[in-house]
């Protein structure tokens, strides 16, 4: 009796395992090896950068008295500025304690310079030029630089770093033109747009005052033709071994690309990028590179940049450090609405490792961009009256204009100029004549 339940058990194994060799066989996924032509390309797709092509400021912001002017990307003084910033040198830097917001503009003539996001201490002093080879510089991020000039005979102009987060500033002197910071900036001040600043009450630090425009602004509605990038160009610099790759195509026909570890979705029709490296690791080491200086390395190492990005945002936490590069055009940053952020270059680090890598599968044609119309967008206190009414002003952290990107077809991209506001972490386009506005988050 044993014996025949062991023969019928055996039967029952064999049985079940022929089941399961036909399963494999008839629902494996429809996976196609990866393109051979691809594997074998090294062809560069954009072009590696520095540090100062994707770090730049988002205001400038003169003061003279009460009065404030201010320019931004749109206006070709601000480069000029900023490039002559560049080829300054800093000397003399010390550090001042429990200084006040008041004692950093006290000078009859002030330019405030302020980014969009902080810049770490080992990324501004590859940046900028100190007198001192290593710096050494004891703070640990800059929001601001202010620019001083004494007046009279004074022949050098004072500066100021700052930080939302800190409590002392580094102040020097810089050997950016005196005659040059006068004649051809503050006596052109009648000329710039008229701001004033707004402190929503609640920020952390007595720096993080906004500027906005006292009148209304208008910026031109634009379209742009594009070049698809081909994916297949990203492959073989982010997969080691293009033999243990497999494709798979999903119903929606987007493509997924992985060797069982890492992986890469090609989604949007074809115009968003994602890999993603799964990474197992308790933390960092002290000794790693700053995430900016990593991913930014990163991206230059994995086919270089194209069109203009500019660094907007970081996050330092010690897992999952992140950075967002974003796209410029005509001065303006450009937001995506709904649905995968089509409009920047995303990296994570987690560990020592780049863990997730997305970015736009597009790039925007060197042709002139075709300006169709223009749009008068409110003024800076009627859209500090309508975000109070939408948003918890103790969360909001920024508010400035910039351009929606919206695809008319399979090449054509059309950029709508909004206001924005940046409430919790996350970027709302905002109209004070349309109320249904500011209930959507940007890419």
């Amino acid at each position: 009796m044993k014996e025949r339940i062991k023969s019928w058990a055996l039967a029952l194994l064999v049985m079940f395992s022929m089941f399961l060799t036909w399963q494999l066989w008839t629902f494996q996924p429809n996976f196609a090896p990866l393109n051979e032509s691809a594997a074998t390309s090294n062809e560069e797709i954009g072009e590696e950068r520095s540090l100062n092509d994707v770090i730049e400021p988002s205001q400038l912001v003169f003061h003279e008295g009460v009065s404030y002017t201010a320019l931004n990307g749109t206006n070709d003084l601000f480069a000029r500025f900023y490039d002559e910033l560049l080829d300054s040198q800093f000397q003399n830097m010390t550090v001042r304690e429990n200084v006040s917001r008041d004692s950093l503009y006290e000078a009859p003539r002030t330019a405030e310079i302020i980014f969009p996001a902080s810049v770490p201490d080992e990324v501004l002093s590859q940046m900028f030029q100190f007198e001192e080879e290593d710096p050494g510089l004891p703070i640990n991020s800059v929001d601001r630089m202010i620019l001083r000039d004494q007046g009279g005979n004074s022949e050098n102009l004072l500066v100021t770093f700052a930080s939302n987060e800190e409590s002392f500033v580094l102040q020097g002197e810089t050997t950016f033109s005196m005659s040059s910071f006068r004649e051809n900036y503050i006596l052109q001040m009648d000329e710039y747009k008229p701001v004033f600043p707004y402190d929503p009450g609640n920020q952390s630090s007595s720096l993080e005052v906004l500027y906005l425009p006292e009148n209304s602004v208008e910026y031109s509605t634009l379209s742009d033709t594009s070049t698809d990038i081909d994916y297949n160009q990203f492959l073989n610099l982010l997969f080691s071994d293009a033999e243990y790759v497999e494709q798979y195509r999903r119903e929606n026909g987007e493509a997924s690309f992985t060797d069982g570890n890492r992986m890469v979705s090609v989604e949007e029709n074809g115009t968003y990028f994602q890999y993603v490296n799964p990474v197992y690791s308790e933390g960092t080491s002290s000794s790693q590179r700053h995430v900016i200086d990593a991913t930014f390395g990163f991206v230059n190492s994995r086919g270089g940049w194209t069109d203009d990005y500019r660094l907007y945002d970081w996050q330092p936490q010690s897992e999952g450090q992140h950075a967002t590069y974003r796209m410029i055009v005509s001065g303006l940053p450009v937001f995506t609405s709904g649905g995968p952020d089509i409009s920047s270059i995303n990296v994570t680090r987690s560990g020592g490792q780049i863990s997730e890598y997305s970015r736009p599968l597009f790039e925007l044609d060197d042709s002139p961009i075709d300006a169709r119309g223009s749009i008068e967008l409110a003024s800076g206190r009627e859209v500090v009256e309508y975000a109070e009414q939408q948003f918890d002003p103790s969360l909001i952290e920024d508010i400035q204009p910039g351009y929606q990107l919206e695809k008319t077809d399979s090449l054509v991209f059309r950029f709508e100029p909004s206001w924005y506001v940046k409430h919790d972490g996350a970027w709302y386009p905002v109209d004070p004549d349309d109320t249904q506005t500011g209930s959507t988050p940007e890419g």
